[in-house]
């Protein structure tokens, strides 16, 4: 089949934006591992080692919340609020560069992610957070974070209903202080707590694997193809004709995750050679 004109831009143009994506990704591997080297050798080999299982097997990137921490997340919003959304755990934290102050040197760090992908003629909605965060955050901080997710995904659902498929960097930050202002008002969180919120987010993540949030969503699409048939019950059908025509097709998601995937080898790659030149007088072989 030969390429029309138009696929031929778009190809063209999805190879930029690959290319502009591991450009930035790789421009942040020494300060992810300048973060590393402050802990002791023997957790910094902790971190690669789950490094390379993330890179081996995506989808391990998550599980199921257990029974607690799943009646905890319930409480605090309500179950009727949370019927058709998955709820995962990570011990990862992500990054991503910085929706206020977008540029190579700039990123923010994040304890959860609200995502959704059209598999078998279904959309699913996932919230996935990190494991250490729902055992160190307050209520408070808990309700907030989930808040923030869900304003988040209600947002990005309404855009998408009205057909609005490219999102520029100044509309992610006015989505996001949006959504901020909104999940203050719903948790009713204090200013000072919400700076601990935000403090207690950056120390953890110094301490805990940092994963790109590309590479967290792609993982989170591989969980979902992999446990697809135990997962149907949180299926929604596209509501209109719209949202229909913006289903992603399988080999599409998959070709999307692939290249995630694979940035995220050449990212760690990287990392190990950055912490190798540095920590091997601590007799530690990373390689």
């Amino acid at each position: 089949m030969i390429a029309t004109a138009g696929e031929e831009d778009k190809e063209e143009q999805q190879k930029r934006d690959d290319e502009a994506y591991l450009t930035w990704l790789l421009a942040n591997v020494k300060e992810i591992a300048e973060m590393l080297k402050k802990l002791d050798p023997h957790r910094i080999k902790q971190i690669i080692q789950s490094y390379e299982h993330y890179r081996d097997h995506p989808a391990a990137l998550h599980v199921p919340l257990d029974n607690e921490e799943a009646a905890t997340i319930t409480q605090l919003v309500g179950s009727e609020r949370l019927e058709h959304i998955i709820l995962l755990k990570s011990s990862a934290f992500i990054f991503a560069s910085s929706i206020l102050a977008p540029s190579q040197e700039s990123v923010d760090f994040g304890a959860a992610m609200y995502r959704r992908f059209p598999l078998h003629g279904t959309w699913f909605s996932v919230i996935a957070v990190n494991e250490t965060y729902l055992k160190t955050a307050t209520k408070a901080m808990l309700r907030y974070m989930l808040e923030h997710e869900l304003a988040q995904g209600e947002i990005y659902m309404d855009l998408a209903a009205q057909n609005v498929r490219t999102i520029s960097s100044k509309m992610k930050g006015t989505i996001h202080e949006e959504a901020r202002i909104q999940a203050m008002q719903w948790s009713c969180i204090s200013s000072e707590e919400m700076a601990e919120e935000r403090h207690l987010i950056n120390d953890l993540s110094t301490h805990h694997p940092l994963v790109p949030v590309h590479f967290a969503s792609a993982s989170l699409f591989r969980y979902l193809a992999a446990h697809g048939k135990d997962l149907q019950r949180f299926g929604v059908v596209s509501r209109n004709e719209t949202e229909q025509a913006m289903e992603t097709p399988p080999e599409k998601l998959d070709e999307w995750a692939n290249f995630a995937i694979k940035s995220f080898g050449i990212f760690l790659k990287e990392l190990k050679k950055e912490l190798t030149m540095t920590w091997s007088e601590y007799g530690i072989t990373i390689v």
